[in-house]
């Protein structure tokens, strides 16, 4: 994606951000699991990315994302927000004792760039630090993207976001590196699922509900969705997996919390 198509991408995003819901954002389980995983003294903490819902979680916060509209649109404004790329952050080594993150990796290829991001991690994160991502993870045994729609034009999903996710996760799931672009997403939905009234009819979602997968459209972004275990192959020696917290929404078996900590 080059920088003028991104800027416009997250742009976009920002200005469409309201209008999504769980798991794309962290709901109020999400942040009640990230708040106790923290623990009742976070010290001084690093949010990856301008996720509101995760503002809050610490005192001594400070955000950095690569989109300057994202920022501006999101961010409260209350604590620090610099503008920075995740992959070269300009902080010094232990600058931070937690960590946290929503999403992170869906916005970056894997594996180098995934690599190189716990690299980065792992050496701004004070010794004995913690680490809180929440990861959307395909599943082991992929779905196919015909199942997905066939599933969803039988009633068989709650939520216009799940299947969204699901539907990306299947495609990205025929690709190697387990990428799509994001426009193929929308591409298969016209191509599945012509009569949105009829899935409206099945599942009791609203028309702008549905309208939301038109947010992909035309879009040059691009997704990852990994397996859960090729996230931890892309994890230095010197973090180590404390614990893997799962929700308990729709999808939430596949948007964990991975809790790291850094060697001591």
């Amino acid at each position: 994606m080059t920088d003028t198509t991104a800027n416009n991408y997250w742009q976009g995003f920002s200005q469409r951000w309201n209008r999504l819901g769980s798991p794309l954002r962290p709901c109020a389980e999400d942040v009640a699991n990230f708040r106790k995983a923290m623990g009742g003294d976070p010290g001084l903490c690093l949010l990856l990315g301008v996720t509101p819902e995760l503002a809050d979680l610490s005192p001594t916060l400070t955000a950095i994302d690569n989109s300057a509209a994202m920022i501006a649109a999101l961010w409260h404004g209350k604590q620090h927000a610099i503008l920075g790329d995740w992959l070269e952050m300009p902080f010094a080594p232990a600058s931070f004792d937690t960590l946290i993150g929503d999403g992170c990796l869906v916005l970056l290829a894997q594996p180098r760039q995934h690599q190189r991001f716990f690299e980065r991690l792992a050496k701004i994160v004070t010794p004995g630090g913690r680490i809180l991502l929440r990861v959307f993870v395909s599943p082991d045994q992929p779905e196919t993207r015909e199942l997905v729609c066939q599933k969803a034009l039988g009633g068989k999903m709650k939520s216009v976001h799940a299947f969204k996710w699901r539907l990306s996760m299947a495609i990205a799931s025929e690709s190697p590196d387990f990428t799509l672009n994001v426009a193929e997403t929308a591409e298969t939905f016209d191509r599945l699922i012509p009569d949105r009234a009829r899935l409206a009819a099945a599942t009791g979602w609203r028309a702008d509900e549905i309208a939301t997968i038109d947010f992909y459209r035309g879009s040059d972004a691009r997704y990852c969705y990994p397996t859960l275990s090729q996230v931890r192959n892309s994890i230095p020696p010197s973090l180590v997996e404390k614990e893997v917290i799962y929700g308990s929404y729709e999808l939430a078996e596949r948007c964990p919390i991975l809790v790291l900590e850094s060697r001591a």
